[in-house]
């Protein structure tokens, strides 16, 4: 019988023992993870880690002997992998024998994770009989140890013997292919292009007035202004993916005719990967005298830059730099050194795939290529696939060819590569099978489109590798999210979870053409298929999207992250996935016909490796209980099914990261989920804190925290401790409920990556005024006790019934804070002091605050671009004369602060992009001498300022910019001039204005000339007088035409010089709402060819419709509160409509 004593000795021996082995493990798998410190885990492994595992506890367990093998073993793995890397793609069966290692690496990895797992649980583990059960682990994993070193062994010793082999045969190290460009195009088939070689010789020839104007941009290309130009010399960058036809464009611009005539002085360089900066001066002062400088024998950097400066001094020279991947600036800036001598307008022009490229030379002007368009993308690919035979004789081959040239996405070496392979056989068969093959498998040649993409993988670090490949996966055209992605790669241990590292991975690989973002979403990205296609290429043996049940058997066995696309699948093939024990990454993202859950239940006593699941939106009643022993698992996604009970075992996945059951309709949520420490995000319909009972397990928390506390027992804010991880929004409510020393327990100022904090108290009334005063001192310590961490981005803070802002909130403390909004503050009464990093200022409904002048000091907030001023009915000192000293104001808001003086004039900067005016007391007097110089302004609102007089015309024609303008319930204004000014104005509402009636015709009789009006498409007026005089010239780009709270009998009265079709040519929606004196429609509806809505709201008094009828065009009927005559005449009408 062990003492008690000793058991505890042995109990610490083997915890020290089982972690020392997960960590040589982990070691060993170097070939599988990155490395985030400063030293590789292969260095610690070797110097520290295997040392110590070999002591006296090591020989007791077995582990003794395994441990010096391995030692052995992996000394030798990391150079070993190194070198195989770079013969990867240049000799199969080197890439089969490190395929081989990578494997056995992986099921090192597996293995370490599981151990880390099993001792971790025995830790925590209360029960006596644990320390017999972790000695019979370790011996087990001495077992499964022997094993893989056993694998990596002999995997290693092949792939050695395959390198000396070739080294024997004299075979050097294989560089990265590397493609020699020339000037000269040959005969280049160049199609579609033309809108961007225009943009390019244009820049070319008149850089600085290009720069000037923002740059051009096409179709198939975008443009944007970078940075002046280095030394007055311009460069301009045309970056893309490999393939898109980059140096081809710069080879058509280089020959033309115009560039040629500009330039005294034409050179082009082709860049290798690692430029030499005296070997890239030579190249140029060779292209420069068309290779008699070729044997000056000049070595010196010095000498060679003093006979380039000779060479372009006082010319305007063209220097183009092909296939550029050098991201260092520094060399850039030596490099183009001597080039600052040449004459004003010279240019560099430069290719390459990486935004960082254009960064590093210092480009002014980007021109990104994307693909060609389809119909020019056919006619090359045509020329490529059939050569001079007319596919017009073969109307099946321009069938199959149409959906092979769509699926290369507009890639102009994909069509050379792909058409050249069609062009060897004119035959549908031969045409069919190309097309059912993947790009990869087509015969290729080292100017193949594969190779040229291969090229830019080959530049990536290895976890940006690991990422990429990866998304081979996803179906080609699949939308992936950002946080989805990057918490795959994180769940997948590519890369680390600290910090912002996911989103710079994601941007690195943006940045250089691997992923393209989506086109209605910043946070959404898509993969060229092309990409698709190199992924699935590089990871044949990791990674496979099943998109057919027929291509099952092509899975092989190796695979490690599988997809299933497909409807329908078989359950009994379904089942067949449980062969794939090491499966990492399973994602169910097509399967909606069949319920899962019994197959669910098979699968998971097979994939014990699993650490991705993903069942979005699958036929899933019921998870099974034994997900828990999914020890593994990390991300698991389970939203949109029907699952209604979690089983009390996931609270058993210890690794577990992230949960999602959003829009899961879930009747239970297990207790054991608040012991998941390592969860870093929960998506879930309801609050974190109405569904577990403790949070303060949660220490790994990062996604947006709702915080309820409830009166009594529950919840406590000290629960929030230890959530240091948190990221993005922390919400806490029910602020009443917290005793001033709990606060403090909560420690805010610990949580560094915290960038939203909502603190909130209840809205209820106050009663007594000792409990006013009672509940003011309250909320001010307990407000001063959640003081948050510095770097802080926005701060809200509602029904805080403080009379002051809390200390911290002076400037000085939060120094990284964008955005402040306190509303609901009743008894805040002044704010004296504000960070001056401050962006956006919102105080809504702060009912007794009385003064903003010492807080809004233009010389404190210098970068101030937003402020809101809302309800707040007892403001009186608000500095509206300061405002245009605030140089970066964009948008302004100032509504219901109707105690606001006329002592003070309103003043605007330039910058003023939006300006909303409502109730503002007396400062709306000032508003026609505000909107002096306003040239950024594009949305212009005033409502119900009784003090307005007038909108002059020389006031009014400067807002060229003007989109939106909204002037509603203003009594007294009487002029309103300069509309036909307005080229830019798509909104005009005027409403409620009544004495804007007597206003002179003269004033519209140049609307709808020139250019005013041109490009409105949304028109209110509540005036039918306004209406008629502004029917004087025509608005050809009208879509809503919207006649509101009229007074007048009729729609159009007066004299009029146009008819209403040549008026509003394209209106498409007319309506007529609160017209209450309105007694007909214009007897002219029925020549509004283009109307197809027709909306009647409360207009009591119009019995029919026009005699005439409605225009054909009419699709929709609308009405509600009409006279019953005219409602039945249009129920008849609609009924007509619906059935035809």
């Amino acid at each position: 019988m062990i003492c008690p004593k000793e058991k505890a000795i042995t109990k610490k021996w083997e915890k020290q023992n089982c972690t020392l082995l997960h960590h040589f493990l982990t070691g060993s798998i170097y070939l599988c993870k990155p490395n985030y410190g400063t030293t590789s885990s292969m260095d610690w492994l070797l110097t520290t880690g295997l040392s110590a595992t070999a002591g006296a506890w090591g020989a007791h367990a077995g582990l003794g002997d395994e441990v010096d093998r391995l030692r052995s073993v992996l000394s030798r793995v990391h150079a070993l992998v190194e070198r195989a890397e770079q013969w990867r793609f240049a000799n199969p069966g080197v890439a089969d024998l490190l395929a081989r290692l990578k494997d056995a690496g992986c099921d090192a990895e597996d293995l370490a994770d599981e151990l880390a797992t099993d001792e971790k649980q025995a830790s925590q583990s209360l029960f006596p009989s644990v320390s017999g059960f972790l000695r019979g682990l370790v011996t087990g994993a001495a077992d499964r140890t022997r094993g893989v070193r056993s694998r990596l062994e002999y995997a290693s010793t092949d792939l050695e013997r395959a390198l000396a082999a070739m080294d024997a045969a004299g075979k050097a190290t294989p560089r990265r292919a590397f493609r020699e460009t020339s000037s000269f195009a040959g005969r280049p088939l160049v199609l579609g292009r033309d809108r961007e070689r225009e943009d390019v010789v244009r820049l070319l020839l008149n850089p600085v007035r290009a720069l000037d104007s923002g740059g051009g941009g096409g179709s198939s290309s975008s443009s944007a202004k970078r940075r002046k130009s280095r030394d007055g010399v311009a460069v301009l960058a045309i970056l893309g993916m490999g393939g898109v036809g980059k140096t081809t464009l710069a080879q058509v611009v280089y020959n033309d005719q115009r560039v040629q005539d500009h330039f005294d002085l034409r050179m082009w360089v082709c860049l290798p990967e690692s430029p030499d900066v005296i070997l890239v001066t030579k190249a140029i002062i060779e292209s420069a005298t068309k290779g008699a400088a070729a044997q000056t024998g000049l070595g010196n950097l010095d000498s060679l830059q003093v006979v380039l400066r000779d060479l372009v001094s006082s010319k305007r020279f063209l220097l183009v730099l092909d296939n550029v991947w050098c991201e260092d600036s520094l060399e850039f800036q030596t490099l183009v050194a001597p080039l600052k001598f040449g004459h004003p307008g010279s240019a560099i022009l430069v290719t390459g795939r990486s935004c960082k490229v254009a960064d590093a030379a210092g480009a002014v002007e980007l021109l990104c290529l994307n693909g060609l368009p389809e119909e020019a993308y056919w006619e090359l690919f045509k020329q490529y696939a059939c050569g001079d035979e007319d596919p017009a004789g073969h109307p099946e081959l321009v069938a199959i060819g149409k959906k092979i040239a769509h699926r290369l996405k507009g890639s102009p070496l994909a069509a050379k590569t792909v058409g050249g392979a069609l062009s060897s056989d004119m035959s549908t068969k031969h045409w069919n099978i190309v097309m059912a093959s993947g790009l990869w498998e087509l015969e290729q040649g080292a100017g193949g489109i594969l190779p040229a993409l291969r090229l830019s993988y080959q530049y990536l670090p290895a976890h940006l590798k690991q990422c990429f490949t990866f998304c081979a996966i996803f179906p080609k055209g699949h939308i992936f999210g950002k946080e989805t992605l990057i918490d795959m790669w994180i769940a997948e241990g590519f890369i680390s979870p600290q910090g912002d590292f996911g989103n710079n991975c994601l941007k690195e690989l943006l940045s250089r053409s691997f992923f393209q973002q989506h086109i209605f979403s910043d946070s959404c990205f898509v993969m060229h298929d092309l990409m698709s296609d190199l992924a699935q290429s590089l990871s044949i043996d990791e990674c496979f999207c099943l998109t057919d049940e027929r291509c099952l058997p092509k899975i092989p066995s190796t695979i490690r992250h599988l997809s299933v696309c497909t409807k329908y699948l078989e359950l009994s093939k379904f089942l067949e996935l449980g062969r794939y024990t090491k499966l990492r990454s399973l994602l169910i993202l097509g399967m909606s016909g069949q319920d899962l859950s019994c197959s669910l239940d098979i699968l998971f006593d097979k994939l014990s490796n699993i650490r991705v699941l993903v069942l979005r939106e699958c036929v899933i009643k019921e998870l099974p209980r034994n997900i828990g022993n999914l020890k593994l698992l990390r991300y698991i996604d389970i939203s949109y099914t029907k699952i209604q009970w979690l089983p009390d075992s996931i609270s058993q996945l210890s690794n577990l990261q992230i949960l999602n059951v959003l829009n899961v309709p879930l009747k239970n949520h297990p207790k054991g989920l608040t012991r998941l420490a390592n969860l870093r995000k929960c998506y879930m319909n309801e609050p974190i804190t109405s569904v577990m009972s403790n949070t303060s397990n949660l220490t790994s928390l990062e996604n947006s925290l709702v915080f309820e506390i409830p009166k009594g027992q529950g919840h406590r804010i000290a629960e929030l401790k230890d959530m240091t991880q948190l990221t993005e929004t922390l919400h806490v409510t029910n602020l009443e409920n917290v005793v001033n020393d709990d606060a403090l327990k909560a420690k805010m100022n610990t949580k560094a990556h915290l960038q939203r904090l909502i603190l909130e108290w209840s809205s209820s009334e106050v009663g007594t005024v000792e409990s006013s005063d009672a509940k003011c001192s309250e909320e001010s310590i307990i407000v001063e006790s959640l003081q948050p961490h510095p770097n802080l981005e926005s701060l809200k803070l509602r029904h805080y019934s403080g009379i002051q802002t809390p200390s911290w909130l002076q400037a000085g403390n939060l120094c990284c804070l964008c955005e402040l909004s306190l509303s609901n503050c009743q008894f805040l009464t002044e704010i004296t002091s504000l960070p001056s990093s401050l962006r956006r200022l919102h105080i809504i409904r702060c009912r007794n605050l009385r003064s903003l002048d010492e807080c809004l000091q233009p010389q404190s907030l210098q970068g101030i671009t937003e402020v809101t001023v809302m309800n707040c009915s007892k403001l009186a000192l608000l500095p509206v004369e300061r405002f245009r000293d605030f140089a970066s104001l964009c948008v302004l808001e100032i509504q219901n602060c109707p105690e606001l003086p006329p002592t003070r004039k309103l003043t605007l900067p330039p910058s003023t992009e939006e300006l909303l005016m409502r109730s503002c007391g007396h400062v709306d007097a000032s508003l026609p001498s505000c909107l002096h110089n306003l040239p950024s302004l594009v949305s212009l609102i005033i409502y119900s300022c009784p003090n307005l007089l007038s909108l002059p015309a020389e006031v009014v024609s400067q807002l060229r910019s003007l989109r939106g303008m909204y002037v509603d319930n203003c009594s007294s204004l009487q002029s309103f001039g300069g509309l036909h000014h307005l080229s830019s104005l798509i909104n005009l509402h005027i409403v409620d204005c009544p004495r804007l009636t007597d206003l002179d015709p003269s004033m519209f009789l140049d609307v709808g000339e020139g250019q005013g009006l041109q490009k409105l498409e949304c028109l209110t007026s509540s005036s039918t007088h306004l209406l008629g005089l502004m029917m004087r010239g025509t608005m050809p780009a009208l879509k809503t035409l919207v006649l509101y709270q009229s007074t007048d009998s009729m729609v159009v009265h007066g004299p009029r010089s146009k008819k209403l079709c040549w008026c509003f040519p394209s209106v498409q929606e007319l309506l007529f709402q609160d017209c209450g004196n309105l007694v007909a429609l214009p007897e002219e509806l029925y020549t509004l060819s283009t109307l197809q809505f027709l909306r009647i709201f409360n207009c009591p008094k119009i019995r029919s419709l026009p005699h005439t009828g409605l225009p054909v065009s009419v699709r929709t009927l609308s009405f509600e509160k009409c006279h019953p005559l005219l409602e039945e005449q249009l129920k008849k009408l609609k009924f007509s409509y619906n059935t035809a």
